[in-house]
């Protein structure tokens, strides 16, 4: 006789995700996730190694939600206004989803930095790289992510004194994306090397 499955990997990893948000990480162990579900622990390692294999897997479902809402929010419009539009839905992200992000961001430096990481970083290199054609894009989209990154930590830490956050972002993309349309430093106007 065949038992009817409780759980499978994408339950215990939404659970997971559930459960993060609501009690942090720290909070978050293999014991008290199987409680959640009502199941005995070794009933998770069928789908996760360990906790940090669940970690990994959060952070990559962290990533892959974020691409989504990037999607989203640059949907089909021209390049400029597209980023603008990625650059808010970064911080409404991160705002709405505190715990996920972290655990998102904290993946950030691995050696094995999950999938959905890499979509990111494909889309933003793909809209900058339309609007500029400079040979240190790279740079260019780690500023971008660095400018953004730490305007949500500073927003999650309530460290910018009642400034509206969302008018902080408007006003760093304009400059970030003014400058996008410039000349790079190296090159005249007229794109001749100086």
């Amino acid at each position: 006789m065949s038992y009817p499955q409780k759980i499978n990997r994408d339950t215990v990893l939404q659970a997971a995700v559930a459960y993060l948000e609501q009690h942090g990480m720290e909070a978050l162990s293999m014991r008290t996730l199987a409680a959640e579900l009502g199941v005995t622990p070794n009933a998770l390692y069928r789908y996760f190694s360990s906790k940090a294999a669940l970690e990994y897997a959060m952070a990559d479902e962290a990533g892959r939600l974020l691409y989504q809402a990037l999607q989203a929010a640059a949907g089909g419009q021209p390049p400029l206004p597209a980023l603008g539009a990625v650059g808010m839905a970064y911080l409404h992200f991160a705002r709405a989803n505190p715990a996920l992000y972290a655990v998102m961001t904290s993946h950030c430096k691995s050696e094995e930095e999950p999938a959905s990481h890499a979509q990111i970083w494909d889309l933003a290199g793909t809209l900058l790289g339309s609007v500029y054609q400079g040979d240190d894009l790279d740079d260019l989209a780690l500023s971008l992510w660095a400018y953004l990154h730490g305007l949500a930590e500073l927003d999650r830490a309530n460290m910018l004194e009642g400034r509206p956050t969302d008018a902080l972002l408007a006003t760093g993309m304009k400059v970030f994306l003014a400058g996008l349309t410039a000349a790079p430093p190296h090159q005249a106007r007229s794109g001749h090397a100086t």
